[in-house]
């Protein structure tokens, strides 16, 4: 269940296009067939990448959620749309309910727990480019179809062996819906959220770009990372002696949530023994929207064989460490030995110098005592 929720999400942030200056709305929603603990059916509202609003098939009701993730329960936007909203979402829970029982009966899926997920919304250019709608559907954790739509196009994709894949008979009517009722709602939707919760998703968080390193064995790891910036699209370069490394050789790239609600990023490259003997310098370069220039920051490899030795000292430094041990031991015991050997030396003299009979020499005082 968690696995499915997780590629759900990723899919999600895959999608939303903020990197152009434009926003989106989109729903995700959770239909759950079977005995769980959970609600049966979920949706939760993203501005661009922020929760604004909340609704499940208990509350029955469109909540509206803060800022800092907490619902508000002083519902102040227009009637008329939370209504439509709900409405919307009411209808969203039946065909995703029709989806999955399809999905069920083809697969003859009795029993069990099943998940039906949708992603749909839409999304606003300010490139002059006419706004998007879509939706996508997911049943088990597989993909079952998408519907994508704006003014000038749209593209339907679908598994061939469902009974839900799509009819040319009806693009003409899906069209005409798209056009004139769910394309302009869905817009409106997202002006009034965007109107609300500006001071979040307009906001700029210029990052921070800073080189790691790590030394490994045969060579280091340099790491070209920037962190704490906002909105999340960024683009950062890793440059080698002034030309860009290749994709090829570098790993990470992903950008991520660094749990403050704002976004980090990393790349690393290998960098080996022989090419850190050339003293290669690297930069690292980030643009985003709330830098007016790129932000570079420079670093040059300086070659040592202590950071080799600092690899390979490990296993050899505990057999060093063990053999000082055990020449401490020994020399303390042979301390030991001889001082005991000198206190038995000792402790006979002063007995033998006690059990001597005196002796004079003066024959005088031999005669007396005879």
């Amino acid at each position: 269940m968690f696995v499915v929720q997780l590629m759900f999400f990723v899919i999600f942030f895959q999608l939303t296009s903020s990197g152009s200056g434009g926003h989106s709305l989109w729903a995700l929603s959770n239909y759950i067939s079977g005995k769980t603990q959970f609600q049966d059916f979920t949706a939760i509202l993203m501005l661009d990448d922020i929760q604004v609003a909340y609704y499940d098939s208990e509350i029955d009701r469109v909540m509206r959620v803060g800022g800092d993730g907490k619902k508000v329960e002083n519902q102040d936007w227009e009637k008329d749309l939370g209504q439509r909203l709900e409405n919307e979402l009411r209808s969203v829970f039946r065909s995703m309910r029709g989806r999955l029982s399809l999905f069920r009966n083809h697969f003859n899926l009795t029993s069990g727990v099943h998940v039906q997920q949708r992603l749909t919304g839409c999304e606003l250019f300010k490139n002059g480019e006419p706004a998007l709608i879509m939706f996508r559907d997911s049943s088990n954790g597989v993909d079952t179809n998408s519907w994508m739509y704006n003014m000038t196009h749209h593209t339907y994709a679908g598994i061939d062996s469902l009974d839900i894949q799509w009819e040319r008979i009806k693009q003409l009517p899906y069209q005409m819906v798209y056009t004139e009722i769910y394309l302009p709602f869905c817009v409106k939707t997202l002006k009034n959220f965007l109107e609300r919760e500006k001071r979040l998703v307009m906001r700029r968080v210029r990052p921070r770009v800073r080189f790691l390193t790590k030394q490994v064995l045969g060579g280091a790891q340099v790491t070209c990372m920037a962190t704490d910036f906002y909105p999340r699209h960024i683009n950062l370069t890793l440059l080698r002696d002034g030309r860009p490394v290749d994709q090829e050789e570098l790993t990470g790239g992903s950008v991520l949530p660094n749990g403050n609600g704002l976004y980090q990023v990393r790349k690393t490259l290998m960098v080996g023994d022989k090419e850190l003997k050339n003293k290669p310098s690297f930069t690292c370069t980030a643009s985003h929207l709330s830098l007016d220039n790129r932000l570079e920051v420079s670093w040059t490899a300086q070659f040592s064989r202590s950071h080799r030795i600092s690899i390979i000292s490990a296993p050899l430094g505990l057999v060093v460490a063990s053999f000082l041990l055990m020449l401490l031991l020994w020399y303390r015991k042979r301390h030991r030995e001889r001082s005991e050997g000198v206190s038995m030396e000792t402790t006979q003299s002063s007995q033998e110098s006690v059990a001597e009979p005196m002796i004079s020499s003066d024959p005088a005082t031999q005669k007396t005592a005879k």
